[in-house]
């Protein structure tokens, strides 16, 4: 029941945000200045992540490839399995260690210090000036973030399989994007505003209500992080049931 009863609290936070992310005011510097927040402070993260999974995902197809004699699959392979579920997957998890966590300590503080309160007594719809800028920014920089990510996986990937591996360049280049469809494209693309959107609802919703002080705040922390992952890769399964019953 207390899982049904905290499901239902975190739906209800989402409508109520996405409301007041959609009225006016619309604080635009705001959302900006913690777009680039959670660039900065991801972008490095993820890459590191995703590139060296890139250089492993090579390392096995070159074995594969090898049995089949078709080296030539190799850099497709590399680049549909980065494009459809290692990359989103890798950068919505770091996102969610980095930024969301992040949020829910700064929104826990903020409401700790009654900080929170004083907006509202200000006038000020905590909503509209804590809320909707964080799941705004978080919603739109995972595409983006992941998108670099994913080229920097492919490049690591061509560098262990021309350079190490001894695969002819041409071959791999040249059907680096054969087998690549426009759902593959999207696949990432929907994931991960999918992704940012659950980490960004879910950050905020236990920063905002955090009770217990500096415990509470750690607490809330560690709990948007490891929800919102449990949660988005949960929901990864269903979306990549849809997406491939599209591409038939």
């Amino acid at each position: 029941m207390s899982f049904v009863i905290e499901l239902g609290a975190i739906s209800l936070f989402a409508l109520r945000s996405l409301y007041w992310a959609f009225s006016p005011p619309f604080f635009f510097r705001e959302t900006l200045r913690q777009m680039a927040r959670v660039g900065e402070r991801c972008l490095l993260p993820v890459i590191g992540v995703v590139a060296p999974f890139g250089m492993v995902i090579t390392l096995h197809g070159l074995q594969i490839v090898h049995i089949f004699g078709v080296e030539r699959m190799l850099s497709s392979i590399l680049v549909i399995s980065l494009l459809r579920e290692l990359s989103p997957g890798l950068c919505g998890i770091m996102m969610a260690a980095q930024a969301g966590s992040t949020a829910a300590a700064e929104l826990g503080t903020m409401r700790v210090k009654e900080e929170v309160d004083a907006l509202s007594v200000m006038g000020i719809n905590p909503f509209q000036y804590l809320i909707a800028p964080r799941l705004i920014a978080l919603t739109l920089m995972c595409p983006l973030v992941n998108a670099i990510a994913c080229s920097s996986g492919i490049v690591s990937g061509y560098i262990t399989a021309v350079v190490f591996g001894g695969v002819n360049r041409g071959a791999f280049l040249s059907n680096l994007y054969s087998f690549v469809g426009v759902i593959d494209i999207w696949s990432g693309i929907i994931k991960t505003l999918v992704f940012g959107f659950v980490i960004g609802v879910v950050s905020c919703y236990y920063g905002y209500y955090v009770r217990g002080g500096a415990e509470g705040v750690g607490k809330a922390a560690n709990d948007a992080v490891v929800r919102s992952i449990i949660t988005f890769l949960g929901m990864n399964y269903f979306l990549t049931s849809a997406l491939l019953a599209l591409s038939r």
